[in-house]
């Protein structure tokens, strides 16, 4: 009988050994080959967030330079105060800089934005509850980039976000969407403030959720977060009729570029010489990406660790087992079988089953890619969609190549300290 039958034979009869050898090889494999594409899809998660976030240059009004503003000016009521007569962010500066190479997105933001009181809905109560109190509405070019849907406090749940084109269009709390049975494509309707007797209609394109759970009792409806939407920057322009913006965060891929971006945005002929100041902020893209380097410093522990330990385990495994066939070599050595013939067999019995475990271990790895996505998808937001996991060829013929040699070396080892004696030999020691 050959060493190739023998193997067989052999493995079919140690069930339980072929068993335990199976499901070691199974689940090490598995979980490396996981491991390494995890870390590639971080990776590739981390390319999406640079290029929707990136880091960002912000431009904004000088308004810490008293020289950029009048004489004190008497507002009646006993109040008086400085008026703004600098230079204002202007859409001509937004266009020229919105053509720049490297310029990935931009938005502006009115903080204080539309203050409107409701007319053809209700807003959640407060513990104050007088007629014609208003609540606040900022005004965005791109509601995608607002900070509270950048680091995951809201997330769109239906329709679109806010883009720089759009006009007398809103975003609302799904939650107060829910409450006045509106949906998408539905308008609302406010008085443009207490004093103002005209009023402006929004068509509601999107709903987010993240206030639940947050509308706690507030003094005034306006500390309500249910309460509170977007509207687009063009309306309010049109409403109040405003003179510029007061800040642009333009948006790049990485640090490297903004500093670059910053001093090109500075020298631009609409820009130059202008009451701006400029800052980088990397912030966003630190606060989003955050969670997903985490878990790739996480994976990139794992795979060393499990790596490691399990290495230790495959190899005590097979020079355990090997060595405890000290009987079975100094019989085959004495009715002739060479050496080679028999560490042949002992490297044919563990070959198989890495072969069918080698089988296991792919299709447990692409049936699990899926849960991996969605997994990294949930860590990082929706600032990653489409993140397509793959089990990379270049990693199964590392993880196989690297399993492989720890068998053969493993069994050579083992299998040598016991062939080298005489069949005599080898069984006087085990006496």
């Amino acid at each position: 009988m050959n060493f190739l039958k023998r193997a067989v034979k052999y493995c079919a009869r140690q069930k339980l050994r072929s068993l335990v050898l199976f499901f070691t090889f199974t689940l090490l494999s598995t979980t490396v080959l996981i491991a390494y594409s995890s870390e590639r899809a971080v990776q590739q998660g981390t390319k999406q967030i640079k290029e929707t976030v990136g880091a960002s240059v912000r431009m904004e009004l000088d308004t810490n330079n008293q020289n950029n503003f009048g004489a004190a000016e008497d507002f009646g009521n006993g109040a008086s105060g400085y008026t703004y007569q600098g230079d204002f962010i202007t859409e001509k500066i937004i266009d020229a800089i919105s053509k720049l190479p490297g310029v990935v997105s931009y938005n502006a933001k009115s903080s204080e934005g539309y203050w409107g009181i409701p007319k053809n809905f209700e807003i959640f109560p407060a513990m104050v509850n007088a007629p014609d109190l208003a609540t606040p509405y900022p005004a965005v070019l791109d509601s995608s980039l607002d900070i509270k849907f950048l680091n995951g406090t809201y997330k769109l749940e239906e329709g679109r976000h806010i883009q720089p084109e759009d006009s007398y269009v809103a975003l609302i709390p799904k939650e107060l969407a829910d409450k006045n049975s509106l949906s998408v494509g539905d308008k609302i309707t406010f008085q443009d403030g207490v004093e103002e007797a005209g009023t402006s209609t929004f068509e509601i394109i999107g709903l987010f959720g993240g206030t639940e759970g947050t509308t706690k009792q507030a003094i005034t409806p306006d500390g309500i977060p249910a309460n509170c939407g977007y509207i687009d920057i063009n309306s309010l322009d049109k409403i109040y009729g405003l003179t510029g913006y007061d800040y642009l965060d333009i948006y790049t891929h990485s640090p490297e570029e903004a500093k670059e971006l910053m001093e090109t945005i500075k020298n631009l002929p609409e820009v130059k010489g202008k009451t701006f100041i400029f800052n980088l902020n990397t912030e966003d893209f630190d606060m989003v990406s955050t969670p997903l380097s985490s878990f790739g410093s996480m994976v990139d522990t794992a795979v060393w660790t499990i790596t490691v330990i399990g290495t230790l385990i495959i190899v005590l495994f097979l020079v355990l087992w090997t060595r405890s066939r000290k009987k079975e070599i100094a019989i085959l050595l004495a009715v002739g079988r060479s050496k080679a013939e028999i560490v042949g067999q002992f490297l044919t019995e563990n070959i198989l089953i890495a072969i069918l475990s080698m089988l296991a271990s792919i299709a447990l790895s692409f049936g699990l890619a899926n849960q991996i996505g969605s997994f990294i998808i949930g860590k990082a937001g929706e600032d990653i969609a489409n993140l397509n996991i793959q089990i990379a060829t270049s990693d199964m013929i590392k993880v196989f190549g690297t399993g492989f040699i720890l068998i053969c070396l493993a069994v050579v080892i083992a299998s040598y300290t016991v062939i080298r004696l005489q069949p005599k030999d080898i069984l006087t020691k085990m006496e």
